[in-house]
């Protein structure tokens, strides 16, 4: 990993958009790159538009392109643009990626309808039929007719804020959509997938833990992980940490936990937590705020860092340690040069293990393969000399 990823989320936190895609844009790594540019392009949505559409359109990452056209389609439907959030949403060549983009949209746009409690013309928001096509299945309590959206049905209320990713907790709905019937009626699994990602958008909990229980893999993982953000959202850490417990993988909940234990220096719940993180980058930030606290254990960085080789894990320390060092010449910090000198010292010290455990076993091999070559010149010798005297 490329250390300069830390320096661009550093300067988008302190609204320097300018310097961090300078610095994205000097990463040699396309993938690391790639990474970086994605977080750029989404922080100019709410600053600049045009520059944010023109970043993700440079990303070469398709999966890591995909996933920064969908968040600025959500960004830019949350600022109201809903005719840009469409055409950036066109722009994903993932269709689940797609269709899940154009549900976000969907789900903001029929928020404003009902928020407004009143039809309103296609014009007024700048869309047109097909733009409306693309949005449908239109969300419960929408309707539109005759060029128009328009409150209908019983509405879903959700308090606070609609995110993409992460759903803040809201009222569990009084009523979910149909369950779909197992059997013969059930001939494509797109309907069953459809239902699974409503039911994520009304944000019911019990119907996410639900559904979870008869499905397998990624998408079990999905949507208990989408369970576990609203008790955590709610403060409902128990609850949410057994669901981490069980899930192999997240993009959000074990991190957010894991950081939560680290302020409560709950160490084994850390190193429970840190190998369900799926993303790299979060992983070498919580390594860092470990280190930060003064809590560096070779332990807590494999369960963390989850290396391939002792190798890799010194590198990575000494990485790690080098960009914190930058930090503390710059902010002038005593506590933070000594937190990045242990690091370091920490890193080359794994790096001579691995070293001298790599001398030794190859000294073992050759002092092996000697003795066997001398035994076998032995049984050469006394063959030849049974031979000779008969």
């Amino acid at each position: 990993m490329d250390e300069r990823l830390i320096d661009v989320r550093s300067l988008i936190s302190k609204g320097d958009l300018e310097t961090a895609l300078l610095i994205a844009q000097s990463i040699e790594e396309p993938y690391w790159r790639d990474y970086a540019l994605k977080w750029v392009a989404e922080a100019y949505a709410e600053r600049n538009l045009e520059l944010a559409l023109k970043t993700a359109e440079v990303i070469s990452t398709e999966s890591l392109r995909d996933e920064a056209f969908a968040n600025l389609s959500y960004l830019f439907s949350k600022g109201g643009n809903f005719k840009l959030a469409i055409e950036v949403a066109r722009k994903i060549r993932s269709e689940f990626t797609r269709k899940k983009a154009f549900r976000a949209v969907a789900t903001i746009l029929a928020k404003v309808i009902v928020e407004r409690g009143a039809e309103v013309s296609l014009g007024e928001l700048g869309l047109d039929e097909n733009d409306v096509e693309a949005l449908k299945p239109l969300p419960p309590g929408v309707l539109f007719k005759d060029g128009k959206l328009m409150p209908g049905g019983e509405i879903l209320k959700i308090k606070g804020e609609f995110h993409n990713e992460v759903i803040q907790l809201g009222e569990t709905p009084k009523h979910v959509p149909e369950k779909p019937a197992f059997g013969v009626e059930l001939r494509q699994a797109g309907y069953f997938l459809d239902y699974l990602h409503l039911v994520k958008e009304l944000a019911s909990v019990e119907e996410l833990e639900y559904w979870a229980g008869l499905v397998e893999g990624p998408l079990r993982d999905e949507l208990l992980e989408e369970a576990g953000l609203l008790y955590f959202k709610a403060g409902l850490f128990e609850r949410a940490l057994g669901i981490a417990e069980n899930v192999e993988r997240t993009e959000n909940l074990a991190y957010l936990l894991a950081l939560r234990s680290l302020e409560e220096e709950k160490l084994d719940t850390l190193i429970l937590l840190a190998p369900k993180i799926g993303n790299p980058v979060k992983r070498l930030l919580l390594m860092r705020e470990v280190v930060v606290r003064g809590l560096l254990d070779r332990k807590i960085a494999e369960s963390i860092l989850r290396p391939r080789s002792g190798y890799l894990l010194a590198r990575l320390l000494k990485a790690l340690a080098f960009e914190m060092l930058g930090d503390a010449k710059k902010s002038g910090s005593a506590d933070l040069l000594q937190r990045s000198r242990e690091t370091f010292e920490m890193g080359v010290k794994i790096q001579r293990e691995f070293e001298d455990r790599l001398f030794y076993q190859s000294s073992s091999s050759s002092h092996s393969s000697s003795s066997h070559s001398s035994s076998q010149s032995s049984s050469s010798n006394s063959s030849s000399q049974s031979s000779s005297s008969r």
